[in-house]
């Protein structure tokens, strides 16, 4: 038996059956049926009210929490002096300066080559100032 003939085959299982099956009479049988239960009243769903309510008094909750906070405190720096290192703030000005001659000149700062001079560079400059512009 071939694919296409157990197809034939599957779709002409239900033929016989639904020819002697009288859909007027099923149709009156389902709705005496209905008729004959008690209606059941429909109520809201206690779960999902009880969900919700929870919700709003949590947000209510967090709400009144967050009107009720004192201020947060203000940094100690005035705006007018931003500071990030605030282990540099109790340093002299002289230990600053030695500190900021140690520290490695800005990339902005670093004196670049002029770009003609590259044609008079060997290999080995030519990667020395590739390694020293990477950082």
């Amino acid at each position: 038996m071939t694919e296409e003939q157990l197809l034939q085959a599957a779709a002409r299982l239900g033929e016989d059956a639904v020819r002697e099956l009288d859909g007027e009479r099923v149709a009156r049988m389902v709705l005496e049926r209905l008729a004959s239960e008690p209606e059941v009243p429909v109520r809201p769903n206690r779960p999902r009210v009880v969900r919700w309510s929870l919700g709003v008094a949590a947000v209510a909750a967090a709400i009144l929490l967050f009107m009720r906070l004192p201020a947060l405190p203000t940094s100690r720096t005035s705006p007018s002096s931003p500071s990030v290192l605030h282990e540099l703030d109790d340093l002299t000005v002289s230990e600053l300066q030695v500190l900021l001659e140690t520290l490695p000149p800005a990339a902005d700062a670093a004196a670049h080559p002029d770009p003609a001079s590259f044609d008079q560079l060997d290999a080995k400059s030519l990667a020395r100032l590739l390694r020293s512009l990477e950082g």
